[in-house]
């Protein structure tokens, strides 16, 4: 009901409309209608109360399944949405429903994480305003084919935000979009699996988005920056969300009938670590060297001091000037 009384406040955006009108639009009772309008002002929604009614003054900058579902096209990514204002981790919640034997395509959004991921265990700051969400994928492949759903994930959001804001995103392997050399997007994929069999996987995808970077701790402001620093201005979640679930559909039923190699193509394209001298910080190293190519497996083939060609399946990389 909530939802649906904030669309009716949008599209009388500017202009009173009394409790008694909404209260018949709804099927509620007038007192049901100055909760919710407490619910959404307590969320930050702009909204005036006066003698003639409610009047929402500015379009609110909120994540809404009916605004989402104005731009999907997917079939099957985004068919349930699960959207919260605050929680640990999506990731989290998506691991519990798809145990729950939840829906491919299914997908946890928040306005919010208090403990969000990034790889190899690192805190993910995501703050209101981000875009942070976890999809859930039942591929019939092998568990260490999953890298490559990271690898076309990261092509899509780099393309999708070339395409609605006209920036130059690019990839860093394995799995960061850049803005200017700025990380705008981290993707971490965690998978569930019994020896040679996996049972899902959840793709992780925070997106600084309407969320500024300069409360972030120094040591992470410096290489970070998001969609409305760029820009000058807040983007449509709603719509980028959507956006996003479009084109991973596309790229993901691509993938399923064996063009990995068409894909990889694409993220060559949009890779901003080949040709580079990078420093990747492996478990057991560290090693330097050009970046010389991305395999069929994700691995990057660097191409050591030493003239030797080594493949990283795993680690950090850091691009060197």
């Amino acid at each position: 009901m909530r939802e649906e009384l904030l669309r009716i406040l949008m599209q009388r955006l500017g202009s009173y409309i009394s409790g008694e009108e909404l209260a018949t639009k709804l099927g509620v009772s007038r007192t049901a209608i100055w909760k919710q309008i407490r619910t959404l002002k307590a969320r930050g929604v702009e909204i005036e109360v006066g003698k003639q009614g409610y009047r929402l003054t500015s379009m609110p900058d909120l994540l809404l399944e009916s605004e989402i579902r104005r731009y999907l096209k997917a079939r099957r990514f985004g068919r349930r949405l699960y959207i919260h204002e605050r929680v640990a981790s999506t990731n989290d919640l998506a691991k519990e429903l798809a145990r729950s034997e939840e829906e491919e395509g299914s997908v946890v959004i928040a306005e919010e994480q208090t403990h969000g991921r990034g790889r190899v265990g690192r805190v993910w700051l995501s703050p209101r305003g981000g875009l942070w969400f976890s999809l859930i994928l039942r591929p019939n492949i092998a568990p260490e084919e999953a890298p490559k759903i990271t690898l076309i994930f990261g092509a899509g959001v780099a393309k999708t935000l070339r395409r609605l804001y006209h920036v130059d995103a690019s990839i860093k392997w394995p799995n960061d979009v850049l803005i200017h050399d700025r990380k705008v997007c981290g993707i971490l994929t965690e998978v569930e699996a019994e020896l040679d069999m996996l049972n899902f996987l959840v793709v992780g995808v925070g997106i600084n988005a309407n969320n500024s970077t300069q409360s972030f701790p120094e040591e992470i402001r410096s290489g970070a920056t998001s969609l409305v620093e760029e820009l000058g201005k807040n983007v449509d979640r709603n719509r980028l969300l959507a956006e996003l679930l479009n084109e991973f559909e596309r790229s993901y039923e691509i993938f399923l009938k064996g063009g990995m190699q068409s894909l990889l193509i694409d993220w060559e394209d949009l890779c901003s670590t080949l040709g580079k001298r990078v420093r990747i910080l492996t478990p057991r190293e560290t090693i330097e060297g050009e970046a010389v190519k991305i395999d069929e497996e994700g691995a990057l083939i660097l191409k050591t001091d030493a003239g030797k060609q080594r493949r990283i399946i795993y680690g950090e990389c850091i691009h060197l000037r």
